[in-house]
C-alpha cells in the first residue's frame, strides 16, 4: 500500500485564512512532513497545483491498493475547533477512515461528529469515479488559535499519527520535533512579531538567532569599555 496525499486549495487559492496563516499554506507543511517522514511509503502529489480546480483527479492512475488522503482546514468563528474526516457518503467507512477520524479526534478534539460521509463534494465523486480509495481530513479550524497552535506546533506528532491511520511508520523525526518544541516554547511569552507561538520554526529560528547576535554584540562594547575603564580609570558612556 502507498498514501498518496493531495494538500487542498494552492495555485493562488488561500482557502481559508485565519490566525496569520493561510490553510494552503499549512497543509502544504503538514504534505511535505508527511512525505519526509513516510518515505518511501508516501507520494505527496503535485503541491503547486490546485486539484479541485484542475479536476486532476479525473487523471490519476495510480495502483489498485493506494490510498488517497486531501488535507484541508475549516474555518469559522474563533471559538469552532477540532479535527474530523469526511468520505464519501456513498461507501462505507474503511479501516483506514475510522483510524484517521480516531485519531484526529483525539489529537485534535472539539467536532462532535468525527467521520462524516458527504456526496456533494467534487474531489471525493472524482476519485469514486475513478475507483481510488479516498478521503478528506480537515485538520483543525485555522480561525481558532488554539488548533493552529497544536498544528504547528506539534507537527511532527499530527503527521505521525496520520501515517500510523495507514500502516505506515514514520522515520527521522525526533531531533527536529524536539528542536521545534523548544522554539516555541521560549518564543511563548516574548514574541515581538505579536503573532505568539504562531510563527513558523523558521522564523522562531531567525529571532532567536537575531537576539543571540545582539546580546554577543552588546557584550563585546561591554567588555571593550571596561578594558577602557581599567586603563583610564574611569567607566565611560558606552556601558549604555
Amino acid at each position: 500500500m502507498r498514501l498518496y496525499v493531495i494538500a487542498g486549495h494552492g495555485a493562488g487559492d488561500p482557502g481559508a485564512v485565519g490566525c496569520g496563516h493561510t490553510e494552503a499554506g499549512l497543509v502544504r507543511e503538514l504534505a511535505a512532513r508527511l512525505g519526509s517522514m513516510g518515505g518511501g511509503a508516501v507520494t505527496v502529489l503535485d503541491t503547486a497545483r490546485n486539484w479541485y480546480a484542475d479536476g486532476g483527479i479525473s487523471r490519476l492512475d495510480l495502483p489498485a491498493d493506494a490510498q488517497l488522503l486531501e488535507l484541508h482546514m475549516d474555518a469559522g468563528p474563533a471559538s469552532a475547533h477540532g479535527a474530523h474526516v469526511i468520505i464519501n457518503g456513498r461507501y462505507s467507512a474503511d479501516a483506514y477512515d475510522t483510524a484517521l477520524a480516531s485519531f484526529l479526534a483525539g489529537f485534535m478534539p472539539g467536532r462532535s461528529s468525527t467521520l462524516v460521509g458527504r456526496t456533494d463534494l467534487a474531489n471525493s465523486n472524482r476519485a469514486a469515479a475513478k475507483g481510488i480509495s479516498y478521503r478528506l481530513a480537515e485538520c483543525g479550524f485555522v480561525t481558532n488559535a488554539a488548533d493552529v497552535d497544536r498544528f504547528m506546533g506539534r507537527m511532527g506528532e499530527l503527521a505521525a499519527g496520520i501515517l500510523a491511520a495507514f500502516g505506515i511508520e514514520a522515520k527521522g523525526e525526533s531531533m527536529s520535533e524536539d528542536v521545534e518544541k523548544a522554539a516555541r516554547e521560549i518564543l511563548r511569552t516574548d514574541d515581538p512579531t505579536g503573532r505568539g507561538v504562531h510563527m513558523t520554526t523558521h522564523e522562531h529560528v531567525k529571532w532567536i538567532a537575531a537576539k543571540q547576535a545582539d546580546m554577543a554584540a552588546r557584550l563585546e562594547r561591554i567588555e571593550a569599555a571596561l578594558t577602557r575603564s581599567e586603563q583610564d580609570g574611569k567607566v565611560t558612556g558606552e556601558l549604555n
